[in-house]
């Protein structure tokens, strides 16, 4: 008889050295995450437990991706603390009377959240779009196959986040990503997020190095497949000769399924 393999989910703090978070975000390591209803189980299970907080998972390549983060979180200057923001912190965060001058509690997440929605709220999808992305075709085929068999994206052992936001897209203050100019940046990932979830009702529930991933309640019906695939064009500016085989590509990616990864990177 053939052995089944159990999802395992193991609570780890804030202060593993993987976390991407700096230190700012408790994480569970997730293990054995067999298939889309499996992460869609850990998701559920985490909201469930932990009221307040929105659960952003790893993707792609986390070694890379918390990497990428870090630089990220220097260039938005995410980490910067006001006097005010210093003189409401514990005493973990100091040495000898000063400021360590770099996050490691949760209590500094407020101010790090702070600077990075002051950064970004202003950005929309039409920006995200007009950056330039594409996909060639090598890069629609990936794109597709992780599409059909969402698991084989993802790097295992992966975190999850537990972000103390309203909105899943905010989760990002957590895991801010981006890195060479020809990638979306940290403001459009986060106005694509938003848009995604405010108009076709996916939210953000992972960051990879390459790919941002979302989940729905029920899958699209054909109409909503069908304004997801006109968004899905519009951000990876496609030729309006090949919009109508690209939309149908997507329509059929999407259709009776859940989730849906986009590729923020070039």
């Amino acid at each position: 008889m053939e052995e089944t393999r159990l999802m395992d989910m193991q609570f780890c703090g804030n202060g593993t050295y993987e976390n991407p978070s700096a230190g700012t975000c408790d994480e569970y390591r997730l293990n054995g995450v067999a298939s889309m209803d499996d992460l869609n189980e850990a998701y559920r299970r985490l909201v469930g437990v932990h009221s307040g907080f929105k659960p952003l998972f790893s993707l792609d390549d986390l070694s890379q991706a918390r990497y990428t983060s870090g630089h990220a979180r220097n260039a938005l200057g995410m980490d910067d603390a006001t006097e005010q923001d210093i003189a409401q912190l514990p005493p973990a965060c100091f040495d000898n009377g000063e400021y360590l001058g770099y996050p490691t509690t949760k209590e500094e997440f407020a101010f790090c959240f702070c600077n990075f929605i002051g950064l970004l709220t202003d950005t929309s999808f039409a920006d995200a779009c007009e950056h330039g992305l594409t996909l060639d075709q090598q890069a629609l085929w990936e794109w597709t196959e992780y599409q059909q068999n969402p698991i084989s994206l993802i790097e295992q052992p992966l975190l999850a986040l537990l972000v103390p936001v309203r909105h899943s897209y905010e989760a990002l203050a957590a895991y801010p990503n981006s890195y060479f100019t020809s990638d979306l940046d940290s403001a459009k990932n986060f106005a694509v997020a938003r848009h995604f979830l405010d108009n076709h009702g996916y939210e953000l529930i992972g960051v990879g190095a390459s790919y941002l991933g979302f989940i729905r309640a029920e899958p699209p019906d054909e109409s909503r497949a069908n304004l997801v695939a006109k968004d899905f064009c519009a951000l990876y500016n496609t030729p309006d000769e090949n919009r109508q085989v690209v939309a149908s590509i997507v329509v059929k990616a999407i259709s009776g399924r859940t989730h849906l990864w986009l590729r923020y990177v070039e």
